[in-house]
């Protein structure tokens, strides 16, 4: 595979799709499960995230892109794009359009990815370079509050049962969701990667959970989260500025800007397996997946089918960023070492 990016390109691509669509519900999901708890519980749990990335450097090369391999990560990624696409519909419907119809919102998205994925690469590659500033003026918005925080909210600590510590590691996992495209991207990345560029990436990506973990624990009670499922766009909405009359809208359009493109991140990888095994015109086959995307985005943007997309995406990182690599490596590496034997 010929290189295409650079390791800042591929890291900031990383970050947003690590990083968008979930992270506004995810603090909810967290605390909902862990309780005070979750804060520290979260941040053992994301010092793993150096770890699994460092072991993905270190063997990416007997990670083989087989056609079987590419086949079964293409759906995973297409459902992943499904899933996102389909709470990014449904919260646009709740909080910014909802007298818009939704077909009309799935349809706009949809164009916009075509677009993005059959352009020229350097297209999907560079479009994270537009979210730097957005995400800096997100976090200001966010920094305004903290002279509301409640830092007692965050203890005490320590009364987390077996069956809430299953649960929180469950709730753990959707920020961890994406870090499988490491190693297709690390394909396309020139240059060498160590480990002072990973332990930075992890770090960045660490504290930003953190923040938003943090940052909801500490402005709302244990209680209201049972009715708030969104607590960041609560947080904006609660803010008052002089320059604008509702805060949150602000950050939702922000937001669905980080969503589009952390779905054209995913769509970029899709496309490269199409090159890496030379299917024949591949833009025709990412305008014929769009008939099967769209009544699913359509069908699955319901409150019930966010949630159950969630868990399946949930259950799917396991196995497509832990279970089917282990696989895989040690399965080519044992191969590798029987071949010179012969």
């Amino acid at each position: 595979m010929k290189p295409v990016m650079a390791p800042v390109q591929m890291f900031l691509l990383l970050f947003l799709v690590q990083t968008g669509t979930f992270f506004i519900n995810f603090p909810s999901l967290m605390i909902k499960a862990a309780g005070r708890d979750s804060w520290w519980l979260f941040f053992i749990l994301g010092l793993l995230h150096f770890p699994h990335l460092w072991l993905f450097e270190r063997f990416y090369r007997d990670f083989k892109w087989t056609k079987f391999i590419s086949l079964l990560y293409g759906i995973y990624w297409f459902f992943a794009m499904v899933s996102i696409t389909s709470y990014t519909v449904y919260t646009l419907n709740v909080y910014a359009f909802p007298k818009t119809p939704t077909v009309v919102v799935i349809l706009l998205i949809t164009l916009v990815l075509l677009s993005a994925s059959t352009s020229k690469t350097s297209t999907s590659v560079n479009l994270g370079v537009l979210m730097l500033p957005l995400i800096g003026v997100f976090l200001i918005f966010l920094m305004m509050s903290i002279n509301n925080l409640e830092w007692t909210n965050l203890f005490p600590v320590g009364h987390m049962t077996s069956k809430d510590l299953f649960r929180g590691f469950f709730a753990a996992q959707l920020p961890f969701g994406g870090m499988e495209l490491y190693l297709l991207f690390r394909y396309l990345t020139a240059g060498k990667i160590g480990n002072a560029k990973l332990m930075i990436y992890s770090g960045i990506w660490l504290v930003f959970f953190m923040f938003m973990l943090i940052l909801s624990l500490a402005f709302f009670s244990l209680k209201e989260f049972t009715m708030i499922s969104e607590p960041i766009i609560y947080l904006l909405k609660s803010q008052e500025v002089t320059f604008a009359e509702r805060l949150d809208l602000i950050f939702i359009y922000i937001w669905l800007a980080w969503s589009i493109i952390s779905l054209c991140g995913i769509a970029f990888a899709i496309m490269r397996l199409m090159n890496i095994h030379r299917v024949k015109k591949p833009n025709y086959v990412a305008a014929f997946l769009c008939i099967p995307y769209i009544p699913l985005v359509w069908y699955t943007a319901t409150k019930t089918g966010t949630e159950l997309n969630g868990r399946i995406l949930t259950y799917g990182h396991m196995v497509f960023a832990f279970i089917l690599p282990l696989i895989v490596i040690l399965f080519n590496r044992y191969k590798g070492r029987k071949e010179p034997a012969k």
